[in-house]
């Protein structure tokens, strides 16, 4: 597992973006009628997602592992005026036991299977749930090699049966699309 305080204190919150399934579906997002919606990034690093939600009127929760990339979430934070607030937690092995929290929580390139319903009991009745991460086989080098850090195919369909599917892509090697990535899952549902 990679030292994820070292990874971030050498990247500049300035460059990273947001992610695919989240910019390719904005339009599906509730407009903050008031400054009451609330989101959440979940395992969030430099808080890209963040940062392009707090920019669509929402307050922001942005959780990761990695103290380096809280204090730099929260700088920036301060820096520009944006409504977030980042934490350090343990997604992992001290799952968070809050219910109905959030109308939007947004996933990206983080899996554990153990924890995978808590996102469910975060959101609020109507929420949306953004997620993104790998699936099958290695491509390229892209992502982690171990299969067990890596979606099956449909399984975010089958984990969240419950919730009515909004947009669902799976990437794989034959996919001809224009912007496709191999090896990548797209999903979003709402609760």
């Amino acid at each position: 597992m990679p030292d994820w305080d070292e990874v971030y204190s050498e990247k500049n919150i300035a460059v990273a973006t947001p992610t695919d399934v989240l910019l390719g579906n904005e339009h599906l997002l509730p407009t903050p009628p008031d400054l009451n919606l609330r989101a959440l990034d979940y395992a969030c690093g430099l808080g890209a997602n963040s940062i392009f939600l707090a920019d669509h009127g929402f307050q922001v929760s942005s959780w990761d592992l990695s103290e380096v990339a809280v204090k730099k979430i929260n700088q920036h934070s301060k820096n520009n005026n944006l409504k977030i607030t980042a934490e350090v937690h343990d997604l992992e092995n001290s799952p968070p036991t809050l219910k109905n929290q959030f109308d939007v929580i947004v996933v990206s390139y983080f899996l554990h299977r153990a924890t995978l319903r808590v996102l469910y009991d975060l959101l609020k009745t109507g929420g949306l749930l953004f997620y993104q991460t790998f699936s099958g086989d290695q491509v390229n080098g892209q992502g982690p090699s171990r299969k067990s850090f890596r979606l099956n195919k449909n399984e975010l369909l089958n984990v969240f049966s419950d919730m009515q599917l909004l947009y669902y892509r799976e990437d794989d090697l034959n996919l001809s699309v224009d912007g496709a990535k191999p090896g990548v899952t797209y999903f979003v549902a709402k609760k």
